[in-house]
């Protein structure tokens, strides 16, 4: 928190990303399902490049054989699940704010924007968090958490850009858009729910 390292550096990711899809995209009219595939892709590369952080800093610095001597399994996950939970938002929130500013997209239904963005915020942030984890004692940890992360995130992904490009227009409100939000908050709830035990299982290993 006090280097704000993660939270630059996944802006910088997906600000890269919105500049190129922008001036890919100029003087085109996209429609909602590219719209909310792109932003999708943008946070994604923020999420990977800077949520596995949290844990793999410990590693790196020394600091993870004093989290488990003194700290519980599960505060570890929660805290560090919290923290990346914040991080993901308020990068997400910014680079929402800028992606639909350069694109021109209009959002019909923002509350199920907001809410998609949110609760895939929210999912983004348990599943990476426990993949970083996982990978953290490894070689190669950025890498491996990425890669360990990529089954849980494609499900997610399907589920977010449904939920996404309904709010912008491409697509009923009835006939999917309902069901991808609360698939989202599904996703989220299964992931948090799961994750501290799953993480307490090859935290003390």
């Amino acid at each position: 928190m006090r280097s704000m390292s993660g939270l630059v550096t996944g802006f910088l990711f997906s600000a890269v990303t919105v500049f190129a899809i922008s001036f890919a995209s100029l003087n085109t009219k996209l429609s909602g399902t590219v719209v909310a595939g792109m932003l999708w892709v943008a946070l994604l590369f923020s999420a990977a490049s800077s949520l596995p952080r949290t844990f793999l800093a410990e590693e790196e610095m020394g600091t993870a054989d004093l989290l488990r001597l003194v700290a519980r399994p599960h505060a570890v996950f929660w805290g560090k699940a919290l923290f990346n939970i914040f991080q993901c938002v308020v990068t997400s929130t910014l680079l929402s704010i800028l992606y639909l500013g350069f694109t021109s997209a209009a959002v019909p239904i923002p509350w199920l924007f907001g809410l998609s963005l949110f609760a895939g915020c929210v999912s983004l942030a348990g599943a990476v968090t426990l993949c970083g984890a996982i990978a953290a004692q490894a070689a190669n940890r950025a890498m491996l958490a990425a890669a360990i992360a990529v089954p849980l995130l494609l499900p997610l992904v399907a589920i977010g850009v449904g939920g996404m490009r309904t709010s912008l227009g491409d697509g009923a409100l009835s006939s999917g858009g309902s069901a991808s939000a609360i698939g989202l908050i599904g996703y989220a709830v299964a992931t948090l729910a799961t994750g501290p035990y799953i993480f307490a299982a090859v935290w003390k290993t």
